[in-house]
């Protein structure tokens, strides 16, 4: 019997500690540790061709995948056309398998018609390996909530073991992935340009970066903490991943990068795109597809952010900006353009918030994630007065 699994977009806020680390999504049954947890995950397993030409589901030939004609009628504000829509699809792809000699994707849109929703529970008529759709909420009622974005379910065959892409067998039972349905909210509007960038649309190349780490068999990192992994304690950076022994060297990290692609909240703004997979990410990836052939490719260094405040009340904000210098610059420009003297109030990597209350106290907080720095900015005002609220808030990665 196939098992589906479902994976949303959630927000959720835990106590910051301080490592960062990945989570892959669990087998059917809770493991007793984090390194069993990612000893029996889901994955895609090797096969000796691809679907199209030896009916195996599996990494032979690549992932195959294909894009549904409703893709291209989901609403984008800056004029995409459909086949541009269609070539940022392909390069998220390119670019979750890039340096990864055994996890690679094939387009094979028009010659498979992609499936939808759930044929796949009959083992019959479940499209390709990995299937693109537009959907409303008549179609998939979950998109009634317009804060659901994207929604990603991938099916798996338990097996009792199978080989690994690193040639050697896996520890048993293991589910193996034979198809992934992923499916995007068209009852919003998306643009691809991010200089045409609307704050109530959705940039769509960052979305189907996130939704593809679902395909592959990684979680959100905030939803179950007590399996993330990483190899040290400190946040952002690199994961090394014994290409032979994957668990090895892993301990538990209750903490998670607020800007890794997999991460699941915000996943609608540019800044995920411009800074592409995090050292997470790319854990994430290389802990379930281990392979000791794969290209070290250096990851973008952490975005900085910068607040600037002036004496009345006129401020100035920067993200994504290369280098705390580069930030603390720009938001003073952005601030005294009111002619009045501006001070930076802080620069970070992570996420920022202000908050103040009508009699004038205010007080601010830099987070690894926009929820602690809203609830640490808020106690840090109320130890000057009462009744504070946030009035800004961002991530230096946004």
């Amino acid at each position: 019997m196939i098992r589906f699994c479902l994976l949303a977009i959630l927000v959720l806020t835990l106590d910051a500690l301080a490592a960062y680390g990945f989570v892959v999504e669990g087998p059917r049954e809770p493991a007793a540790t984090a390194s069993d947890h990612l000893d029996h995950a889901p994955r895609w397993g090797l096969s000796t061709g691809s679907m199209l030409d030896t009916g195996e589901r599996g990494l032979g030939g690549g992932l195959e995948y294909a894009i549904d004609k409703s893709i291209c009628e989901m609403r984008f504000i800056d004029g995409s056309t459909c086949a541009q829509i269609e070539q940022s699809l392909r390069d998220a792809l390119d670019h979750w398998g890039s340096g990864h000699p055994s996890l690679g994707f094939t387009d094979i849109t028009g010659r498979v018609e992609p499936n939808f929703p759930l044929a796949a529970l009959a083992d019959s008529g479940q499209g390709a390996e990995i299937d693109f759709f537009g959907a409303t909420a008549r179609d998939f009622p979950i998109f009634n909530n317009a804060s659901t974005t994207g929604y990603t379910l991938f099916y798996e065959r338990p097996q009792a073991s199978m080989v690994l892409t690193n040639g050697k067998m896996s520890k048993g039972p293991i589910g193996r992935i034979e198809s992934a349905d992923v499916r995007f909210n068209a009852g919003l509007c998306y643009y691809l340009d991010v200089k045409q960038a609307v704050d109530t649309c959705v940039h769509f190349p960052s979305l189907v970066l996130h939704e593809i780490s679902h395909a592959l068999g990684i979680g959100h990192p905030e939803d179950n903490v007590r399996y993330n992994l990483d190899t040290d304690r400190l946040p952002g950076n690199e994961i090394p991943i014994n290409c032979n022994a994957p668990a090895e060297g892993l301990i538990v990290s209750f903490d998670y990068d607020g800007a890794a692609l997999a991460h699941g909240q915000d996943v609608q703004g540019a800044g995920r795109w411009k800074r592409g997979m995090t050292w997470d990410d790319v854990a994430a990836r290389d802990a379930l597809y281990p392979d000791c052939r794969i290209e070290r490719i250096e990851r973008a260094l952490p975005r900085w952010g910068a607040f600037a405040l002036a004496a009345n009340g006129t401020l100035g904000e920067a993200r994504l900006s290369k280098s705390k210098d580069e930030a603390e610059a720009e938001a003073l420009a952005t601030c005294q353009t009111s002619g009045d003297t501006c001070r930076v109030v802080s620069s970070f990597n992570g996420c920022f918030a202000f908050a103040s209350n009508a009699k004038g106290a205010f007080g601010h907080a830099q987070a690894s994630r926009s929820g602690h720095a809203r609830v640490d900015a808020v106690l840090a005002c109320t130890e000057a007065g009462e009744d504070c609220r946030v009035t800004h808030d961002f991530c230096a990665y946004e």
